[in-house]
């Protein structure tokens, strides 16, 4: 093991954290400054790319994750929707989702209560808020 005051650099470090990418800055002059915004616009590009390929998701009892991109969602949801239709859904507000910058998200528990609440009543439950209705909005304005 490598001690430097406050940094432990082991074998089981990732390579890119043992190599300094940069010298000490009292080495850099200003004529340098220009291809060094350039390497660190490339460190900054490879660093997104491997970012983007990394997803860490909480995953729920049945392997579904909890927060679900576009073509999870699509093959969660019963109906196995195309991503233009879940679009098209997140475009008139109608399934709820987070879109922190570019990405969309589902929450897993918020697509199962927006799923539940298009319950279609049985005939009993009709019946039952029919005449509930009758009883309280009688003929002629005269209740019972």
């Amino acid at each position: 093991m490598i001690r430097a005051s406050h940094i432990a650099i082991t074998d089981k470090t990732p390579t890119f954290a043992k190599k300094p990418i940069f010298k000490d800055m009292s080495e850099y002059t200003f004529e340098m400054v220009p291809s060094l915004v350039g390497r660190i616009a490339e460190l900054l590009a490879s660093i997104d790319q491997k970012l983007d390929k990394v997803t860490v998701t909480p995953v729920t009892a049945d392997n579904t994750p909890e927060l679900m991109n576009i073509k999870q969602l699509g093959e969660y949801l019963p109906s196995h929707p195309s991503p233009s239709t879940i679009y098209g859904w997140c475009h008139e507000n109608s399934i709820p989702y987070y879109k922190p910058g570019k990405r969309t998200f589902f929450k897993k528990s918020d697509i199962d209560k927006w799923l539940l609440r298009t319950r279609v009543k049985d005939q009993t439950e009709l019946m039952e808020e029919a005449a509930e209705y009758c009883r309280t909005h009688p003929i002629g304005g005269r209740r019972r």
